[in-house]
């Protein structure tokens, strides 16, 4: 009978709607309340704008100032400015959550219900104060503590699916869709039925018999208040003695290397290839983003999804075999995954559901293709490379066809036609035997695992869309090649200098700059850029003395330290990166003048030690300790090379 009634309740909004009447008569909101209105719809929208563009930090004083705009109209207005405020809502809390993501901190968002002021009445039959009759059950000491434990996740501290459980009030008006509770009618509320159907909780953590009990003796008894006020937080009134609060989202374990499922080579190449597109970082379903390790544990709105040691109440494993209550197999709308490899996820969840990567907020995505490339042979890195190779020459150059051979330590691209690609490979190929004898690199290993791509450009327009449309940035202008290394690629960009015009700078200069840096960041655990960048320089300037930029870097140095806001500023990317790389070359200079001590750091790097620590054990401090000596003797130094005079007419 309860669900002819809700069927009845839903069938006649939808007329009213249909014809333009309405459910419920409301006043209108007048003029400045419509114009307010309009203008935080604005700002969200902007918010969102904001967010797409990279520009966080801006996007999250947006949110906060649409957020402080809606409590301040939900506190004045009536049902329908609150019903209105709904979408805003809704947006909000979609938006604080890719902003955590983010790393920024919002203030706390209430549930709408909370935040408007629309009057609740209390049961007559209990009036607002008056405990439970005897032997009645008390909403504030029995019913309270049971929402706040199986509920509060989706619906006490946030409004799933627009519907809050925050206060008496909130709960008794249900979600737009109408009541979830009719009093009297313990068996037949809609709240009941789908706790008894096992739809709620999502999480698959089943409210106890006893609990259910308590509450459908409560909504018999007619769903009595017997609290001071009826829109009162419930959190507040939560008592000693009650059932314990719903689990917090569980903490990230650290594997123990006895595990037999690995999350970084198992899992997280799975939720990258099949679940990221709907459960990422872009309004993901139902607040649930599987975009880091941390997402993932935290579960969304129907709470936690995974459960260390207890895969088969996992809703995360309900999900993929579509046993969940709701019927739903994921991923939605594509092949369910093989039982294999769900078995998989279910001994990952059974060995305690183990993080093994570095830093649980990195992206699984990355996650999964660095553990693909560091188990990959050197071959199968080549290829992989190569793949990702073309795809970047397309982006740059569609349409375009790009020349290509391969060497033992490269593979070359690019639109200088055949016969010179050809010589440039050669040329590049005779190099890498000269920068591996600079650091001692082992014979017997490649240079650089996987290869190094070299892209050849003819032309600096080229190279600068290259810069665009890969790396989406301007490349100073200065430049004429720069290298880039991530572990899953690692390739370097050059222009050759035209033909027949003065040349101020050599083709093996700027590749064996472009090798030794790439070669450099290759090593050890956290090189950074302005270190793998000088070091090239340095190996570039030893190796080509003759090229012109090695002049014109020397000159700019004194100028260019003695103009840095502190010694170790080019440190922090706190400088002009042409200023920064200059910077650097000059430091990373002094410290290869020692040769014995820089080669015992290069040593510690190709062991796989951590750089700050390998820095600190060689040269006896920090690399912003050691700039502190470096920057006097550098601002005041004279160029060790002079500029080549240009040619006489």
């Amino acid at each position: 009978m309860s669900k002819s009634r809700w069927l009845n309740r839903l069938v006649g909004c939808f007329v009213s709607l249909v014809l333009g009447l309405p459910c419920v008569v409301w006043a209108a909101p007048t003029a400045e309340q419509r114009e307010e209105l309009a203008a935080i719809a604005t700002l969200m929208t902007k918010a969102g704008n904001l967010f797409q563009n990279g520009k966080h930090k801006e996007a999250a004083d947006a949110v906060k100032e649409v957020q402080s705009r809606l409590e301040k109209i939900a506190a004045v207005g009536d049902d329908q400015i609150t019903n209105q405020l709904v979408p805003i809502h809704k947006r909000l809390t979609n938006a604080h959550a890719l902003l955590e993501l983010e790393g920024l901190t919002l203030p706390e968002l209430k549930p709408l219900a909370a935040l408007a002021a629309v009057a609740a009445k209390p049961d007559p039959n209990a009036p607002a104060g008056a405990p439970g009759g005897a032997g009645e059950v008390s909403f504030t000491k029995q019913v309270v503590p049971i929402l706040n434990s199986r509920c509060g996740g989706c619906h006490v501290r946030k409004a799933s699916g627009m519907f809050s459980m925050a206060s008496y009030a909130a709960l008794m008006k249900g979600p737009p869709a109408g009541l979830v509770i009719f009093k009297g009618d313990g068996k037949g509320s809609v709240l009941m039925e789908k706790i008894d159907d096992g739809e709620m909780p999502p999480s698959g953590q089943k409210i106890p018999a006893a609990e259910i009990e308590m509450l459908r003796k409560w909504i018999t008894e007619g769903a009595k208040f017997d609290g001071a006020d009826p829109m009162g937080d419930i959190t507040a009134l939560a008592t000693a003695g009650t059932p314990a609060a719903t689990p917090a989202a569980p903490i990230v374990q650290q594997a123990t290397g006895k595990e037999t499922i690995s999350f970084a080579k198992d899992i997280a190449p799975v939720l990258a290839a099949n679940c990221n597109g709907c459960h990422g970082t872009n309004r993901p379903r139902e607040n649930f983003s599987v975009n880091t390790f941390e997402s993932l544990l935290k579960g969304g709105d129907a709470g936690v999804n995974i459960l260390p040691g207890k895969p088969g109440d996992s809703l995360l494993i309900k999900k993929l075999k579509g046993t969940a209550a709701d019927g739903g197999r994921m991923p939605l709308n594509q092949p369910a995954l093989a039982d294999t490899v769900i078995a998989k996820f279910e001994k990952w969840i059974e060995e305690g559901a183990k993080f093994d990567g570095p830093d649980a907020k990195q992206p699984v995505a990355e996650l999964a293709a660095i553990t693909k490339a560091i188990n990959s042979t050197h071959e199968q890195l080549s290829q992989d490379r190569a793949v990702v190779a073309l795809q970047n020459w397309a982006l740059t150059l569609p349409g375009e066809e790009p020349a290509r051979i391969e060497t033992t330590n490269y593979l070359v691209l690019g639109n200088v036609g055949p016969n010179t690609l050809t010589e440039i490979g050669e040329q590049a190929e005779a190099l890498a035997p000269k920068v591996a004898e600079v650091f001692k690199a082992p014979a017997d290993q490649p240079l650089v695992k996987g290869r190094l791509t070299l892209f050849v450009f003819r032309d600096r327009y080229s190279y600068s869309e290259f810069g665009k449309m890969v790396e989406r940035r301007s490349l100073p202008q200065p430049w004429r090649g720069h290298f880039k290394f991530s572990t899953v690629d690692a390739y370097a960009g050059v222009v050759v200098p035209k033909a027949g015009t003065t040349q101020d700078y050599s083709v093996q200069g700027l590749i064996t700059q472009q090798l030794a840096g790439t070669y450099m960041a290759s090593l050890g655990k956290g090189v950074p850029y302005w270190f793998a960048a000088g070091t090239g320089r340095v190996v570039s300037a030893r190796l080509s003395p003759g090229d012109a930029r090695v002049g014109a870097w020397d000159e700019a140095v004194p100028g260019v330290v003695s103009s840095m806001p502190a010694s170790d500023a080019f440190l922090n990317g706190n400088m002009e990166q042409e200023a920064a790389d200059i910077a650097a070359y000059s430091f990373v200079r002094t410290l290869m003048a020692d040769s014995r001590r820089f080669q015992m750091l290069v040593d510690a790097l190709r062991k796989g030690g951590d750089f700050t620590k390998s820095f600190s054990d060689v040269y006896g401090g920090s690399p912003a300790q050691v700039t502190a000596a470096w920057a006097p003797k550098a601002a005041s130094s004279k160029p060790k090379t002079t500029r080549p005079l240009p040619p006489k007419k």
